[in-house]
């Protein structure tokens, strides 16, 4: 089988393997499109110290043998899609039921005989144990299969901002994970307001249902939201991305007992300051979310399967797998949103 192997960054090099033989609680599932997610981009562009890397974790493919001792009823050619992170359920955070903070989470990523490391996806066969590995309806389009992980973090990040039907959702940022967030945001019954620099952008925002969008550079957010709200403001705040001045936007427009859920990654320079009054008076909540869990993975795979999103309007660019290097090229461009990579 080929792997496309991360030797250098923005280097890509595709080497020969032997298929994997699977143990009695693993599945061998043949790879049939994978994401080329903005962590994976971040290698492309460069991590010091972090090669030879196989990266690929948004992973969709069909069923090619079974372990023996695997639990769910799986056979060869089922469409499955793939949690690919260690649950290893018996730390701390899996014996509560939090299953992402699992202290144990990535430990089969650690460098092979080869020096490899990373999740592996971006080969042409998988080996998962059997609970990374959810069944999803036959007539499902594995393209957008390799949606259900990001589909699984921001369902998460639905479920711990309390939000419910009527309220006023105000996501930062227009990409792939902030209009996620509108897709389940509508779907909860909020009205869902946009906050995207880049008029492409703001415009898929639109077609996808967002009530409102604003251009946080040219316009002034607060007096938008203010408007729309009648002074209220936004029950749920989603930061996907914009940095330090998106979260200081994002909390300007948070109501009183208000929700503000950090999603998206940040850097060293931007940190927040915040009077420790708006919490006493105000109520707010800031929280985070990191990963899914096995039951927002679970629930992922039935709206995959249901097809009741129009998750293909996300899909923006396709690849053959030995063009895996100009997908990377494409990946962070602004007129794309998620591309990925076929086998």
């Amino acid at each position: 089988m080929k792997i496309a192997v991360m030797t250098n960054p923005g280097k890509l090099e595709f080497q020969e393997r032997d298929i994997p033989s699977f143990s009695d609680t693993e599945v061998l599932i043949k790879i049939k499109a994978v994401g080329l997610c903005t962590w994976e981009q971040k290698f492309y562009k460069g991590i010091p110290g972090s090669y030879p890397f196989l990266g690929g974790h948004e992973i969709s493919g069909t069923v090619e043998g079974v372990g023996k001792d695997v639990a769910q009823s799986l056979k060869k050619g089922d469409h499955v899609v793939v949690a690919s992170l260690t649950r290893c359920g018996e730390c701390y955070y899996c014996r509560r039921g939090l299953d992402n903070l699992c202290e144990n989470t990535g430990t089969d990523s650690n460098p092979d005989s080869d020096g490899l490391w990373g999740p592996g996806g971006f080969s042409e066969y998988f080996l998962a144990r059997g609970y990374e590995v959810y069944k999803i309806s036959d007539d499902a389009v594995l393209e957008t299969g390799t949606l259900a992980e990001p589909l699984a973090c921001v369902l998460r990040s639905i479920d711990r901002s309390r939000l419910e039907v009527g309220d006023v959702a105000l996501i930062l940022g227009g990409g792939v994970m902030g209009l996620l967030h509108l897709l389940l945001a509508r779907q909860r019954g909020a009205k869902v307001i946009v906050s995207e620099p880049d008029q492409f952008r703001r415009e898929k925002a639109l077609k996808l249902g967002a009530d409102l969008t604003v251009d946080p550079i040219n316009e002034n957010l607060k007096a938008i939201i203010d408007n729309y709200t009648g002074g209220r403001g936004a029950e749920a705040v989603f930061f996907t991305a914009g940095g330090k001045k998106a979260i200081d936007g994002g909390l300007e427009c948070l109501v009183p007992n208000g929700t503000m859920v950090i999603y998206g990654g940040t850097g060293a320079e931007d940190q927040i300051t915040l009077d420790p009054k708006v919490f006493h008076y105000d109520e707010i909540y800031i929280t985070g979310v990191t990963k899914h869990t096995k039951d927002t993975f679970r629930r992922a795979a039935e709206l995959i399967s249901s097809g009741t999103l129009p998750l293909s309007e996300l899909i923006t660019e396709i690849y053959p797998f030995e063009k895996i290097a100009e997908g990377f090229d494409r990946a962070g461009a602004m007129d794309t949103f998620r591309v990925i990579v076929t086998m």
